[in-house]
């Protein structure tokens, strides 16, 4: 009996539901956005460090994802921990529960209704805090131009210690080598979209920016002041016009720009280590403002 050739509608309906399977989706979560735990080793320099990222696929890119979501709307995204180790998802969110993220699962979590402004998404535990399992959750932006900022700094030892399971000693000095915006040092956020504020004169946009590191960080911006609109820490600066701007130890906020000159205008770290590269300066927390005609 000769067998007929499956049809291609169906042998794509196939691979889709195998896939969906092998990813551990159960029927309810069809619908919802998915992030992928992924860790790789990853390298700054001649550094090899170990890195955890929460990718929009299951394939390392090295660079954590950005969720947008509506304001004021409950919500929920699907989290695939396709690491060999559990972790904890926790968020700098109103009223947000800590979730448990078997390794090897999916995972549904709600959450919860946020008002306009920028938050965090980070995995608590410590490997996955010092790996960098960390992005961030924007609320209510539609029509908006909007860029973000993720600021870290990375400890190899830490890394490699942590992915080893070895114990992290939170009270030791800290002096990192490397410093970063959106998983990129200066040179390289030259080449990022998102970290590269390119706009027209007279145009108004707004920036994102989440400290996601283990220490305080301070931005100056040269050629204008911004506004901050929004802060999970210190909602008493919301209002403030600076050209310098503090970002603590986990705090995510929002600052508006309006470009009323042209030019191009560099933005940097007030701390000057972490404008280097493993000591080698210019590096590190440097990006660029371009505002044309």
């Amino acid at each position: 009996m000769k067998l007929r050739p499956i049809p291609s509608y169906l042998a794509s309906m196939m691979r889709i539901l195998l896939f969906a399977g092998l990813l551990f989706y159960s029927s309810a979560a069809v619908a919802q956005d998915s992030l992928w735990v992924v860790t790789e080793a990853w390298f700054q320099g001649e550094d090899s460090l170990m890195g955890t990222r929460f990718e929009l696929t299951p394939e390392w890119t090295g660079h954590n994802a950005v969720i947008d979501r509506a304001e004021d709307q409950i919500s929920s995204i699907v989290l695939i921990n396709t690491d060999t180790v559990d972790h904890v998802f926790s968020t700098n969110a109103p009223e947000t529960e800590d979730t448990i993220l078997e390794a090897g699962t999916s995972t549904n979590v709600a959450l919860p209704a946020m008002p306009q402004g920028s938050f965090r998404y980070f995995l608590s535990d410590e490997r996955g805090k010092v790996l960098g399992g960390s992005g961030m959750i924007r609320t209510g932006w539609t029509d908006e131009t909007l860029f973000y900022w993720n600021l870290s700094d990375w400890d190899p030892i830490r890394t490699l210690d942590a992915a080893a399971g070895i114990p992290i000693d939170f009270d030791a000095p800290y002096v990192p080598r490397f410093f970063t915006v959106n998983e990129e040092s200066y040179p390289s956020t030259a080449d990022d979209p998102n970290a590269l504020v390119a706009v027209s004169l007279g145009d108004t946009s707004f920036i994102a920016i989440a400290n996601h590191g283990f220490m305080d960080h301070v931005l100056h911006f040269h050629g204008f002041h911004v506004i901050m609109v929004s802060s999970t820490g210190y909602p008493e600066r919301v209002g403030w016009n600076k050209d310098t701007v503090p970002i603590r130890r986990g705090e995510s906020l929002t600052v508006r720009l309006i470009a009323y000159q042209e030019g191009m205008y560099p933005v940097h770290n007030h701390n000057l280590i972490a404008v280097t590269n493993a000591g080698f300066y210019p590096g590190g927390m440097i990006t660029t403002i371009h505002v044309m005609p």
